[in-house]
């Protein structure tokens, strides 16, 4: 069955999540003649498909699989609910100090998250930076109140003294389940580490587990990532 833009579009819809301009099917190469001639449709001949697997940075993979899991684990942490959660806490207490340090934590993730992302030649990882920044640039005015800046390349930078002030509400408006963004940050980086390690898991493979392993990865996470 063929899959277009509208099929995953309503997928999109239905799951929450936006689709932006660039979708998937363009990082795929549907609508690129050149891409369209790329990685996937090499996947028939054992060279060239292990000369395309080689041609990833095995150190870049490896650095995905540490910040990826990192970012994930403290944008859940920053996203959960109920009595035990960090704004619950916070708002008994008075103390902020447990929200700053995730905050600050998830910055330094998402900032390693990004550059490797960056330096990878994944079509999904593309596809997963282009999330990523999409979710921070519709937060960036909120996260700027708390002290946490977008920058012209992508990245994060705190201004401490401003996250330290900032107060329960404001970091709940920044950080919390109700704006929806850490939960989005980190179903997204849980992606970007099931990729990481299933590129890790066929790189040295030969053509009949090799180009059938990466592409079913590659599907794999097309379909998940919208539900």
């Amino acid at each position: 069955m063929r899959i277009t833009n509208q099929m995953i579009a309503r997928a999109a819809i239905k799951s929450g999540l936006p689709v932006h301009q660039n979708t998937l099917l363009n990082y795929m190469g549907y609508d690129n003649t050149q891409t369209a001639n790329s990685l996937l449709s090499s996947l028939g001949n054992t060279k060239k498909a292990n000369s395309a697997l080689q041609g990833i940075s095995r150190k870049n993979n490896r650095q995905l699989e540490a910040s990826a899991p990192s970012l994930k684990d403290i944008a859940e942490k920053l996203s959960a609910e109920g009595e035990k959660s960090l704004f619950e806490k916070a708002k008994k207490t008075g103390d902020t100090s447990e929200i700053v340090a995730s905050a600050e934590k998830m910055a330094e993730s998402y900032n390693k998250t990004l550059k490797y992302l960056k330096g990878s030649d994944s079509s999904l990882n593309k596809f997963y930076l282009q999330e990523l920044q999409s979710y921070t640039g519709q937060q960036s005015g909120v996260l700027k109140a708390v002290g946490i800046t977008k920058n012209s390349d992508g990245s994060l930078s705190i201004q401490k003294e401003t996250l330290t002030n900032a107060d329960v509400d404001s970091l709940m408006a920044a950080f919390g389940s109700a704006s929806g963004f850490s939960e989005k940050i980190g179903y997204v980086s849980g992606r970007v580490a099931e990729n990481a390690a299933a590129w890790d898991t066929s790189y040295l493979s030969g053509y009949s587990n090799t180009g059938k392993e990466y592409y079913n990865a590659f599907a794999k996470g097309m379909y998940d990532f919208w539900g």
